[in-house]
């Protein structure tokens, strides 16, 4: 029997959930949208700033900020979201022709976020007691065993359920599939090239694969945790701010 070979579903994930976080983080992030027609592929590159900020008390968990940089055409557009402690989550997203901050409402976490593969909800962070979990077995990563978990949403979601690849040695999430129903699996999210900077650990690399030739790659080109980050950066004053 491996390590953690006894625990059950709720409490690898609260290992999941147990891992340090930095107080804040600024990662530079290059986002890679790949579309195949006709067998010919097309690739874009957008490049964004991320900031994070992790609260221990008061209303909210966690808020986070991504302001675009490259290229022009996206230049200003940004994302801004606030996640409750109950898990709730509040976002809104900016595009500079608007010239105002429009709320993400719940219909619209569905939709597709800057015509990449990621919709608004996959930004969202998920956090205990978020969702139904159970295990249903092992399978080798890489050469490195995880556990496999499903998980069902217990508030309003655009997924059916998700199934996700836990690291038993480092209790990190490898890989997740989406499902919209019990049978209809969507699309699958990689995690790999974790990056570690002073004690903090984070995926360099999250490719969302639709199955179809489509896919996103967010590729973590730089990551500063425990950061110096104003309050004024997750404000909604701040997100129209160019």
């Amino acid at each position: 029997m491996g390590f953690g070979q006894d625990l059950n579903a709720y409490e690898i994930m609260d290992r999941v959930y147990a891992i340090p976080k930095p107080n804040t983080s600024i990662m530079e992030i290059r986002l890679e949208i790949t579309r195949k027609k006709r067998n010919k592929e097309k690739t874009k590159v957008r490049e964004f700033t991320r900031y994070e900020k992790y609260y221990d008390k008061g209303k909210y968990r966690s808020k986070s900020m991504a302001r675009f940089n490259k290229p022009k055409v996206v230049k200003g557009a940004g994302l801004l979201s606030w996640v409750q402690k109950n898990g709730q989550t509040d976002q809104w997203f900016f595009l500079p022709k608007l010239k105002t901050a429009k709320k993400v409402k719940g219909k619209e976490k569905s939709k597709s976020f800057l015509n990449t593969d990621f919709i608004y909800e996959d930004l969202e962070s998920r956090g205990p007691g978020m969702d139904s979990l159970v295990s249903i077995g092992t399978e080798f990563i890489e050469g490195e065993q995880c556990r496999m978990i499903m998980a069902w949403p217990k508030n309003q979601s655009s997924y059916f359920a998700r199934k996700l690849w836990v690291n038993m040695q480092k209790w990190q999430i490898h890989k997740v599939e989406y499902y919209t129903s019990d049978s209809n699996k969507q699309k699958t999210l990689f995690l790999s090239d974790f990056i570690t900077t002073n004690g903090f650990t984070t995926p360099g690399k999250m490719l969302m694969d639709m199955g179809n030739g489509n896919k996103s790659v967010m590729q973590i080109t730089s990551y500063e945790p425990e950061i110096g980050l104003n309050e004024e950066i997750f404000s909604k004053s701040f997100l129209i701010k160019l």
